[in-house]
C-alpha cells in the first residue's frame, strides 16, 4: 500500500519524512495510517490510526511486539542507544533525527500501572537490550509517566536515561513541529540518567557540613582527641576506674569552653542526685554541699544540660533513645549526646538474633542518627569479664557483645586508674580521621577529688 495524498498531507503537517516512513513500511490510505509490526522479518501485526479522529485499532489476534523491533538485531547498530517511545510517529521522528535504534511500544500508555504480563514484549527482547543504553521517550502526561515508571520497573535503572521535553511540548513529534529536527537532536542528546539513589558523581552530591574539630578543654588530649559533631565515640574501662567521671568531665569542659549543650542519658545515675552533685561540684570547683547559694550553678546546668530520663513505664530501647536524641536536639539545641552505660538500655532484640548481630545493627543506627542530627555521640560500654592479666591490656575488642564497637567507632577510648593513686590513664586507642581529630596515644591526668575536676599534667595548681 502506498501513501495517499491525505497521508502525505498528514505527514507534512507533523514534519515526518515520507521517504523514511515508507522505508519503514508505513503506508496510508484515505482516512488512516498503517504501521506494520515485524518480528524476525515477518509481519505479525498492523496498527491502524484514523487521521481525523486519532482512533487506533490492530489486527485481530495480532502479536504484541515492539514496533521496529528488528532494528535490535542489526549488529552494526549495537553501539547506538535504544530509544523507546510511546507511539510510532515519535519513533520515526527519532530515526529521521539520526537515532536509528528507535522502537515504540505497541499499545500506547494507560492511566493505570500494568502488570508484568502486559509487558511480555519487553521481556522477549531483554537479551537484545543487554549492555545497551536505553532512552525512555514516553509522553510527558499522566499515562506517559505511568508507562515510564512501568518500563523502569521492568528494565531496571542502571542503564536508563529519560528525555526532558522543551516547554510546551509533550513528545518527540511535538518537539519536531515546534523546534525542528535540531530540537529533537538536542532533546535526545540531553537525555538524563534516571536517578539511582546511592550512586552519584561528585558534582551530583550536595555539599556536606564541615564540622570543626574542637578541643575538649583538656590540652594534653588535643594531639590525640578533639571532639566533632557527627562523630561516634565509644568509651570503655573496668567498672569503678573512672570512665563515667572522664565523660562527665568532658561534658562540663565542652559546656564551659564552647557553650555546648549536652543531652545526658546516664541510666545508672539519677539526674536529681548524682548528676546534680557532680555538675555543681565541677562548676564551683569544690563539693556542692559547701556552696550555700547554688542558684548560679543550677542556672548553668539548666542552660547547658538536658537529661534523657525515662518514665516508670518507658521501654528504654534503641528506638526510645534515638527519638529522645531528636527531641533534645530540636527543643534544646544539644550538640552532644551521652549514653552511659550501653548495657543499661532495654535491648529489645528480635527473637533468635545473636547479640553480636543486634549490636552491629544498633551501632549503625546510632551512627546514622548522630550524623542526621549533627551531634557528637558518646557511648560508654562495659568490657566483657576479664581475667587479671587481660585487664592490664584492655582494648576496644574487649567490649562486651561485639567487635563492632572497635570496628565502627570513629573514636575509641579506654579509661583506667593507676593503682593506689588519683591518676587516670586516658588511652585513645582509635581515631578515624588523624589529620582532623588526632592520632592514637595515651595521657595521664590527675583527678582532683577535692575540686571535682581533672588537672592537666603541666598545671598542678588547684583549679578554682
Amino acid at each position: 500500500m502506498a501513501i495517499s495524498d491525505q497521508g502525505l498531507a498528514w505527514m507534512e503537517q507533523r514534519g515526518v519524512d515520507p521517504e523514511i516512513a515508507s522505508r519503514l513500511g508505513v503506508a496510508a490510505s484515505d482516512g488512516e495510517i498503517v504501521f506494520p509490526f515485524l518480528r524476525d522479518g515477518q509481519v505479525v501485526n498492523h496498527k491502524y490510526r484514523k487521521i481525523a479522529t486519532k482512533d487506533f485499532r490492530q489486527d485481530k489476534g495480532g502479536e504484541q511486539c515492539l514496533w521496529n523491533q528488528d532494528v535490535l538485531l542489526d549488529q552494526s547498530l549495537t553501539g547506538h542507544p535504544v530509544v523507546i517511545t510511546e507511539g510510532e510517529v515519535d519513533a520515526i521522528t527519532a530515526i529521521q533525527a539520526g537515532w536509528p535504534c528507535a522502537v515504540s511500544v505497541p499499545g500506547g500508555a494507560s492511566l493505570t500501572p500494568q502488570g508484568e504480563d502486559h509487558y511480555h514484549y519487553i521481556q522477549a527482547v531483554r537479551p537484545l537490550l543487554a549492555d545497551r543504553t536505553i532512552i525512555l521517550a514516553t509522553d510527558d502526561d499522566e499515562p506517559g509517566r505511568m508507562l515510564h515508571n512501568d518500563l523502569l520497573r521492568i528494565l531496571g535503572r542502571a542503564r536508563v536515561k529519560w528525555v526532558r521535553y522543551p516547554d510546551g511540548t509533550k513528545d518527540l513529534n511535538d518537539v519536531l513541529q515546534w523546534y525542528g529536527q535540531g530540537g529533537v537532536t538536542e532533546a535526545l542528546t540531553g537525555a538524563q540518567w534516571v536517578e539511582v539513589k546511592g550512586v552519584y558523581k561528585m558534582s551530583d552530591l550536595p555539599p556536606l557540613p564541615s564540622p570543626k574539630a574542637l578541643t575538649t578543654g583538656l590540652r594534653c588530649l588535643d594531639p590525640h582527641f578533639k571532639v566533632r559533631r557527627g562523630d561516634f565515640v565509644v568509651v570503655t574501662g573496668i567498672p569503678g576506674q573512672g570512665k563515667t567521671t572522664f565523660v562527665n568531665e568532658l561534658c562540663c569542659r565542652l559546656a564551659k569552653t564552647h557553650g555546648w549543650r549536652i543531652a545526658m542519658g546516664s541510666f545508672e545515675q539519677p539526674p536529681q542526685t548524682e548528676h546534680k552533685r557532680f555538675l555543681l561540684s565541677h562548676f564551683y570547683g569544690q563539693p556542692a554541699w559547701r556552696v550555700h547559694d547554688q542558684r548560679e550553678g543550677l542556672a548553668w546546668i539548666d542552660d547547658h544540660f538536658t537529661f534523657l530520663y525515662p518514665g516508670v513505664e518507658d521501654l528504654t530501647d534503641l528506638r526510645w533513645v534515638i527519638e529522645m536524641m531528636g527531641v533534645a536536639v530540636a527543643r534544646n539545641g544539644c550538640q552532644l549526646v551521652v549514653i552511659d552505660p550501653w548495657n543499661e538500655l532495654d535491648h529489645d532484640k528480635p527473637q533468635g538474633m545473636p547479640m553480636t548481630e543486634y549490636v552491629n545493627i544498633a551501632i549503625k543506627e546510632l551512627r546514622l542518627a548522630a550524623r542526621r542530627l549533627n551531634v557528637a555521640l558518646i557511648v560508654v560500654a562495659h568490657p566483657t569479664k576479664l581475667g587479671k592479666d587481660d585487664a592490664k591490656h584492655l582494648g576496644l575488642y574487649h567490649i562486651s557483645d561485639s567487635a563492632a564497637w572497635a570496628n565502627k567507632a570513629d573514636v575509641g577510648i579506654v579509661v583506667s586508674r593507676e593503682p593506689n593513686t588519683e591518676m587516670n590513664k586516658i588511652a585513645v586507642k582509635k581515631t578515624r580521621y588523624h589529620d582532623q581529630i588526632g592520632v592514637p596515644g595515651e595521657v595521664s591526668i590527675y583527678y582532683d577529688s577535692a575540686a571535682h575536676r581533672y588537672r592537666e599534667p603541666d598545671d598542678m595548681e588547684p583549679m578554682i
